[in-house]
């Protein structure tokens, strides 16, 4: 079975990019729970967190706090974050790809966050972002990366 990631990583599938370097990747979510939710992903393919070497595991999380303080220098209307991870099918991983979530959050946004979580594993509600959109929110966060 095909893996969108790894097809995003072989630039045979479109991507938002955030940043990118030789062991990562970091764009945005096709379908955003909030204004600059990012994705990063480590390059090689892995399935489970415990599959990663400490390194990957390590780097995933080092660059989810650059892309963090790049949201609040780029001016996203951010307060606090969710990083997480659903390793595995079992617990919500939609895609067979390691990969952390970088949620920007505000105060007074858990209704939204909750909509846009529900509609997001429904389907019901959820509408794909422009990819304009992202492309520039993408960019914002680059730029704030230096």
């Amino acid at each position: 079975m095909a893996c969108i990631f790894c097809d995003i990583v072989a630039k045979t599938a479109p991507a938002s990019i955030v940043y990118e370097d030789a062991q990562y990747l970091a764009f945005m979510d096709l379908f955003p729970m909030r204004p600059g939710h990012t994705l990063i992903i480590p390059k090689l393919h892995a399935g489970f967190v415990s599959e990663l070497t400490p390194e990957l595991r390590s780097g995933v999380f080092e660059l989810g706090n650059r892309i963090v303080e790049a949201q609040y220098r780029a001016g996203l209307p951010v307060q606090g974050h969710n990083l997480m991870i659903n390793d595995g099918p079992a617990a919500n991983q939609h895609v067979p790809h390691v990969h952390l979530h970088v949620i920007p959050r505000s105060g007074g946004d858990l209704h939204k966050a909750a909509f846009s979580f529900a509609a997001r594993f429904t389907n019901h509600f959820g509408q794909e972002a422009r990819r304009r959109e992202l492309d520039a929110m993408a960019k914002r966060i680059s730029v704030a990366m230096g």
